[in-house]
């Protein structure tokens, strides 16, 4: 099913990302669904991304004024600050500056990638992060299926020893990652009153991964604070998810 459907995912929305394990294409992979049903989208980031993850839109521009002129040809408008190429980022938005955007004309979604995981599969949040603008009316927690079984380390994990702070162990198991992802200062850390919060099990590709998936989704749906859970392969547009499961 398309991803949109499954959150279901209004016009009007402010839709932050957080987490590991593909934040950065579930965005890209929700904003390219708005296009292809004749909506307006914006993308954008509170922290930082990747400078070339920047070619991943069809419009990127750095100041509200560009943004005003792209959307009135372009569906779907980047707007990020500076770019150092030479550090190969892009940085953010302020939270503030992300809350006036949903109110720009004919835009149906905001979509704010809030953290950053160093392209690690599962990681729990800084002090700093995750940075979620007030405005946010869904909060999707994004982990990889290919985190299950590796070492706590920061080879596999991005601060692992905060991981280990919420939830004590020496290898990723399907009990770490749900404590973690529906902990308040983990997943659910800086998320707004009012908002919603659902879980992105990503990169399920298998049978195998599909029933580790299964079971993560029956730990998570079990915690409080969790929505809904996902699980899919936002990678593949045409069809990024393959369940979805609301808290009952």
């Amino acid at each position: 099913m398309l991803f949109s459907t499954a959150l279901r995912i209004l016009p009007g929305s402010v839709v932050a990302f957080v987490g590991g394990g593909g934040k950065t294409t579930a965005m890209f992979c929700l904003a390219d669904e708005f296009v292809r049903a004749g909506g307006k989208v914006i993308t954008t980031t509170t922290t930082r991304i990747f400078a070339a993850q920047s070619r991943l839109a069809p419009v990127h521009v750095q100041s509200l004024a560009a943004l005003q002129i792209a959307l009135q040809t372009s569906p779907h408008v980047l707007i990020t600050g500076e770019v150092k190429w030479q550090e190969g980022k892009a940085y953010g938005l302020a939270p503030e500056e992300v809350d006036n955007l949903r109110s720009l004309p004919g835009v149906q979604a905001v979509l704010v990638e809030a953290d950053g995981s160093r392209t690690r599969p599962f990681k729990a949040p800084a002090d700093h992060e995750p940075v979620i603008p007030a405005s946010t009316t869904l909060v999707v927690i994004v982990v990889g299926i290919d985190a299950l079984g590796q070492a706590l380390t920061a080879e596999h994990v991005h601060r692992p020893e905060r991981v280990a702070r919420l939830f004590p162990g020496e290898v990723v198991s399907p009990e770490m990652i749900a404590a973690v992802l529906a902990h308040p200062a983990g997943g659910r850390k800086n998320v707004p009153a009012g908002a919603r919060c659902v879980a992105l099990i990503n990169k399920v590709e298998t049978e195998s991964q599909r029933r580790a998936a299964d079971h993560l989704s029956t730990l998570l749906l079990s915690r409080p604070g969790i929505d809904g859970v996902a699980i899919g392969a936002v990678a593949h547009l045409n069809n990024p998810i393959l369940d979805y499961t609301e808290h009952r």
